[in-house]
């Protein structure tokens, strides 16, 4: 990342002109779960995969799939998510998909009530008015649900830990940078004597871009700039406390984005998310053998949700699979055919034969993607207090 004739990001440049710059450095996978266990493991993602989809197994404190079980000595920060879900007024595809679902039952029920109130005002419809009163309540309480999805989402899945005790839900985002910070500068300062590894994930350049007052309007490039602007001050301030300790000389910075921009991401009718480009990492030919169902069609991104689904009746299979040079089709606009490419069956044959040599190494795995496995379970839920209270603040707003 670096500045074009202007200190945009200054700390991150500093690491660029002192260190090493890794330009062929690519990511394993575009969401950030995969692509950081592959960047902790050395490992394809799909050969280690990720330890969980949740924090609890059985009850809301066994904690099975807590970092502390898998390998971390420490832990601060969030246990969950930030794709949307922390602030109600951000695009979330839990709420999307769970809001669609709740408005889908509220109209069949609210039209059930209004053809019940009107077979009865038309005496067509014998019988008391007990079914109509019922259906209209029913109607107005999934409405009611419908419209308090979003905070109570938000209250229930964006909260802070250290190690195993919820510190602060719900999270209060005008100070979690400040927190961070403070649990970095800690860790440094009682680990100085001896090894260590650091793994800080930020909270920036993530969606929803949650940025502090201080950088609000700062860039000339909105809301993101904003943010990267206000994550290069970080590492700054994390580059700091390394040289007031005098760990510098003997410490490996490594900093590095999970993967590229969210092109869904947006607020209103402003996108957020970046630009990916066209640059494909030197590869030449490029197959597809499944490729998401697009909304709208041909936009390159899901824009009626967040993330573009990966199986069942949201992705498209090809045989033959899509054949793209990216030497001369870098932007894949192109497929190629037997008739436009002479090596056509040779590359694709050899793709497959790749294919099916890695498919062979592979074992499989319970299936995460269920509905049952993916549902809300109240007696999962962490909870910083009594349920359904679950509220608490035991971090000191920090200096």
């Amino acid at each position: 990342m670096l500045h074009l004739g202007s200190s945009w990001t200054p700390n991150i440049d500093r690491l660029a002109a002192d260190g090493v710059m890794l330009t062929q450095h690519l990511a394993a996978a575009s969401l950030c779960t995969p692509s950081r266990a592959a960047f902790l493991t050395g490992r394809y993602p799909l050969r280690s995969g990720k330890w969980h989809l949740g924090l609890n197994c059985e009850s809301s404190e066994d904690h099975c799939h807590h970092p502390l079980n898998h390998g971390f000595d420490l832990f601060y920060g969030m246990p969950f998510s930030m794709m949307g879900d922390c602030l109600p007024s951000d695009i979330s595809e839990k709420r999307v998909i769970l809001e669609r679902q709740v408005n889908v039952c509220c109209h069949i029920v609210a039209l059930a009530a209004l053809t019940l109130a009107l077979g009865k005002l038309t005496r067509l419809t014998p019988g008391s008015w007990t079914p109509v009163v019922c259906s209209a309540l029913a109607a107005a309480l999934l409405f009611l649900c419908s419209c308090v999805l979003s905070p109570l989402i938000a209250h229930a899945d964006c909260f802070l830990m250290r190690n195993r005790t919820i510190t602060e839900q719900p999270m209060r985002f005008h100070r979690t940078t400040a927190l961070m910070l403070r649990e970095v500068s800690s860790f440094l300062k009682r680990n100085k004597q001896g090894p260590f590894l650091l793994f800080v994930s930020f909270l920036h350049v993530h969606s929803p871009l949650i940025t502090t007052e201080p950088f609000r309007g700062r860039s000339l490039h909105g809301r993101y700039g904003d943010n990267v602007e206000e994550m290069d001050w970080m590492v700054g301030q994390v580059l700091d406390v390394l040289d007031t300790e005098g760990l510098s000389n003997g410490t490996l910075v490594y900093f590095s984005s999970d993967h590229g921009g969210s092109l869904e991401a947006h607020f209103g009718n402003q996108q957020y998310g970046g630009w990916n480009g066209i640059y494909k990492g030197g590869t030449v030919w490029k197959v597809h053998f499944v490729t998401p169902v697009f909304q709208p069609d041909g936009a390159g991104a899901c824009y009626n949700r967040m993330v573009c689904p990966c199986f069942g009746d949201q992705v498209t299979h090809h045989e033959p699979p899509l054949l793209f040079d990216l030497s001369r089709d870098p932007s894949e606009a192109h497929p190629l055919t037997p008739d436009t490419e002479p090596l056509f069956h040779q590359v694709v044959e050899r793709v497959k034969e790749a294919v099916r040599d890695h498919q062979q190494t592979l074992s499989p795995v319970p299936l995460q993607l269920d509905r049952l496995d993916n549902v809300w379970k109240p007696w999962l839920q962490p909870c910083c207090g009594q349920f359904p209270l679950c509220w608490c603040d035991r971090e000191a707003d920090p200096q």
